[in-house]
């Protein structure tokens, strides 16, 4: 028996527009020869289920309730009062592909999609946690991460030859009369469901997979073929050429061979996040056009995340955008999701960068004020001009700062050399004349002050070490920001510019192998905050890691680390993942999955041992724990203890 199973997120929209289609036969990714195809309409209040295929099923033509999938229409089933069953023929080999596009109303609870049915028994069956093959009794389970995601499309194919020929039948969603199994009916959303009576190709179900990709706001990252390609077959999204934004892919556009005309679209994985319509001011969508984003799959924390910039959230998106004619996007951002804590006078600011790079150079990139954070929760840019410099790519991400604040780069400085650094700036918003300061960290002397009417300067002179840089305009409006100047000569540590989390292991890093002997001072940053001053650290969290190394001829240089992650789990082993880390308010969530159930001990201590706290758990297995550090800022040791051993996490309160 040959079984091929894909787990991805979802939702989404068919756009009512006068725009037609080419007059031609219309299939899901132009692959021929559905056995069943039902979609969802409404016409109204009014749902019903649209069988596209001549091949008839117990399918109720009853008006039913519903809802928007995505800006699609989804029929609202709860199996103990809807059927659905669908015939899948007479015959000894039995060979089917499936897809299912559904939502449930709490994914945490085991329900039932779909069974296959001989006319007394049930031959398979599939839940939203697993697949059971109920000849074998033997049964997969899907992967999925600690949350798993209400909104999914599953995928399933069998060819398998049974010694008589025997009629079977698809039931979608109801428990079975005929066994006694614990998953309950199903009761969510069902958008979309397609039957083949063959296995389809590879190239086949990609095709298939992508119109439902990009209709119902989904990732095709958990399939083996990570590409979206249009109707013909034609790559229209490369995975390979969007390396570290592999995340919520989501797309708008037309394929007439597909029926496919998605006008708006949002990620189902945040379902309302970011909203990015598709325009056309002559009414006119080509065929096979398509603007795809995705993102960086880091956190919405307000934070700081670089040096010589605004804090802001680490969530970084390219946007695939070319205007062939008279296209336009309207892009539309809901800061609730946005958390942390904000600062009062502050307005969101979009900072995008033309190029496509994601390096936020000055010359490529650009600053945009949109609503305040005190009262706006959704930000709004229409018919902006996202290909500015005609790359056809851009990233783009959130700041926060005040009407006024500066946007500040580095030239490294020579060892030894006074003045040999360079600080280079350009203030954003703000009223000239303005007077701009430095002075050194932690200190009240000025080193410069002097007063311009421009609103950039580049080769303001420096040498290596941390300075204060301040700006006045001329309403009085204040910014600071903390910047580092290191030298570019001087003792490197011995570290790779990259490393990889691999099946969940964490990784350490010393910093003093292979270094000559002498005194150095050691100084970790993670994503932009002090984390220790060792020179070793255990590393367990994805992210960029700076080391800011002192020696003893007073040379400061700074190595930059990135540390990715395969995505992968230690599945013979425990799942232990605290975050925020930093927190800004103390707050911070554990996610435990252990191997099976164990009493569990969760401990925070300050650096010098005191137990600060302490919550003793019972026979738990997989749990969310939301917990509080009311101290100070600093460092805190968070331990948990469990039958498995004791893992620590170094947590920084803000």
């Amino acid at each position: 028996m040959c079984r091929r199973i894909f787990l991805v997120l979802v939702f989404i929209a068919l756009s009512t527009s006068n725009l037609i289609f080419s007059q031609q036969k219309i299939k899901p990714g132009a692959v021929q020869d559905p056995t069943f195809w039902l979609t969802s309409r409404n016409s109204g209040e009014a749902y019903y289920w649209e069988n596209r295929t001549d091949n008839e099923g117990k399918i109720t033509a009853k008006k039913q309730t519903g809802t928007a999938f995505n800006f699609n229409p989804s029929i609202i089933f709860d199996a103990t009062q809807d059927s659905l069953i669908l015939p899948l023929g007479t015959d000894k080999k039995r060979k089917q592909t499936l897809f299912l596009v559904y939502k449930v109303k709490d994914s945490l609870k085991e329900q039932f999609l779909w069974t296959i049915n001989d006319p007394k028994k049930i031959v398979a069956l599939a839940t939203n946690k697993r697949l059971v093959d109920l000849k074998k009794y033997s049964y997969q389970s899907y992967k999925e991460k600690i949350k798993p995601h209400k909104a999914n499309i599953h995928f399933f194919q069998q060819n398998i030859t049974d010694t008589i020929a025997r009629s079977s039948s698809l039931t979608i969603g109801q428990r079975s009369k005929l066994e006694k199994l614990p998953p309950e009916d199903f009761k969510g959303n069902i958008g979309e469901i397609l039957v083949y009576n063959r296995v389809l190709s590879g190239l086949e179900t990609q095709k298939v997979a992508s119109y439902l990709g990009i209709k119902y706001g989904i990732s095709l990252s958990q399939f083996e073929s990570k590409n979206y390609l249009n109707s013909s077959g034609d790559i229209i999204w490369d995975i390979d050429k969007h390396k570290g934004f592999e995340n919520s892919i989501t797309a708008v556009g037309r394929d007439d061979a597909s029926g496919l005309l998605q006008l708006k679209s949002s990620n189902m994985i945040e379902e309302g996040l970011l909203t990015i319509a598709l325009k056309s001011k002559s009414n006119k969508i080509p065929n096979n056009y398509f603007s795809f984003w995705s993102d960086n799959s880091k956190n919405l924390i307000v934070k700081k995340q670089e040096q010589g910039a605004p804090i802001g959230i680490a969530r970084e998106w390219q946007l695939d955008f070319v205007n062939p004619s008279d296209l336009s996007l309207d892009w539309n951002f809901n800061t609730s999701f946005i958390k942390g804590t904000l600062p009062k006078n502050t307005f969101y600011w979009l900072l995008v960068d033309y190029s496509g790079k994601g390096t936020y150079q000055e010359k490529d990139s650009e600053y945009i004020r949109l609503g305040s954070t005190e009262t706006q929760q959704k930000l709004v840019l229409n018919d902006f001009d996202w290909d500015k410099q005609k790359t056809g790519k851009t990233n783009f991400t959130i700041k926060i700062a005040p009407e006024m604040f500066s946007s500040v780069w580095i030239t490294e400085a020579t060892c030894g050399v006074t003045g040999s650094g360079e600080l280079n700036y350009t203030i954003q918003g703000g009223e000239a004349p303005f007077v701009v300061t430095v002075k050194k960290e932690g200190s009240d002397t000025v080193v410069k002050q002097w007063n311009q009417a421009a609103k950039s300067a580049s080769g303001v002179q420096l040498s290596s070490g941390n300075y204060e840089y301040i700006v006045k305009d001329a309403k009085g409006n204040l910014y600071t920001e903390t910047v580092f100047v290191a030298d570019k000569e001087g003792t490197f540590p011995d570290l790779k510019s990259q490393y990889q989390l691999t099946n969940g292991n964490a990784i350490t890093l010393d910093a003093s192998q292979g270094l000559k002997p002498g005194n150095y001072e050691y100084k970790w940053y993670y994503e932009g905050n002090f984390i220790d001053d060792n020179p070793k650290i255990l590393i367990d969290q994805a992210g960029i890691y700076e080391l800011r190394l002192s020696s003893d001829n007073l040379c400061k240089t700074s190595t930059k680390i990135a540390v990715s992650t395969d995505g992968k789990e230690n599945l013979d082993s425990n799942v232990l993942i605290l975050y925020p880390n930093p927190t800004i308010d103390g707050h911070f969530t554990i996610a435990m999955q252990f191997v099976q159930k164990t009493d569990a001990t969760i401990a925070i201590h300050s650096l010098n041992g005191k137990l600060i706290q302490e919550k003793e758990f019972k026979q738990i297995e997989n749990y969310l724990y939301d917990g509080v550090i009311n101290a100070s800022s600093g460092m805190y040791l968070v331990t948990v203890k469990s039958d498995f051993g004791t893992k620590t996490f170094k947590v920084i309160v803000k």
